[in-house]
């Protein structure tokens, strides 16, 4: 665990994570990632915790992959394979815990923070939550996980229009979506989290843990060998030069 990434357990049955670098936009490096995994491992280790709340502290959810860090792995020979194939662990490690996830969106998600959101079981948003996935900007296609969980969680043509076009949303386009169920107001925002997750809390553990497995399964999957062949096909299309240039451009935008 790092001092950028938090755990408590606020309430009796919940922990709770919080992604704490707000002076960087809550954005997350692999540190911060393996912190993550950590975590979910001393969350899990507790039988007597069902509940997991995911959010940020600040104004920011997470901007997603520390830009700086994308950049490095750009420019490196191994690119294709380590680019994001942290968010891609941390994402499936998530969707798969026997934990209820709630991502609680305090503020805007970014690039594969967007991914993390979607691989929590409930999301609500406060209405200063806003989402943008710029993958499609640098040239980097989104590893096959992520994708899925676009066209499962919020339709085919939705997951289209948001990966292909890089299409902003405010909280209540969000909302308009599906990509959360509940706006609530900023003043209200950590009351409606602390409620929801004491209701969650409340209820058996084994029962919602297990309800909660026959609904992932009861999602749309890929196949194993589909899976593969599309992560190949997203391997082929990695340009490490042309990702370096435009996260670059990216950074240099941000410092002027």
């Amino acid at each position: 665990m790092t001092e950028t990434v938090l755990l408590s357990f606020p309430l009796r049955h919940v922990a709770r994570i919080e992604f704490a670098r707000p002076d960087r936009a809550n954005s997350l490096g692999p540190q911060e990632l393996e912190a993550l995994h950590h975590c979910l491992d001393l969350a899990e280790a507790r039988p007597e915790v069902h509940v997991l709340v995911i959010t940020g502290v600040g104004r920011h959810f997470s901007a997603g992959f520390d830009l700086s860090v994308l950049l490095e792995r750009a420019r490196g020979a191994s690119a294709a394979d380590e680019l994001q194939a942290d968010f891609e662990r941390a994402a499936n490690r998530l969707e798969a815990t026997r934990l209820v996830t709630l991502a609680a969106l305090n503020g805007p998600a970014m690039g594969g923070a967007t991914d993390l959101a979607l691989a929590c079981d409930l999301r609500i948003g406060s209405e200063r939550a806003a989402m943008t996935m710029p993958a499609a900007l640098f040239g980097l296609p989104l590893n096959a996980s992520a994708l899925r969980r676009f066209a499962t969680r919020l339709g085919l043509a939705q997951a289209k229009w948001l990966v292909l076009t890089a299409t902003p949303l405010d909280a209540n386009a969000m909302l308009a979506a599906g990509f959360v169920s509940e706006v609530v107001p900023v003043d209200a925002f950590e009351a409606r989290v602390h409620a929801l997750a004491q209701r969650l809390g409340a209820m058996p553990g084994s029962a919602l843990s297990a309800m909660k497995q026959v609904l992932n399964a009861a999602s749309p999957q890929w196949s194993d060998r589909a899976a593969q062949q599309a992560h190949r096909t997203l391997i082929d299309a990695v340009d490490g030069e042309v990702i370096a240039r435009r996260i670059a451009d990216a950074l240099a935008q941000k410092s002027s």
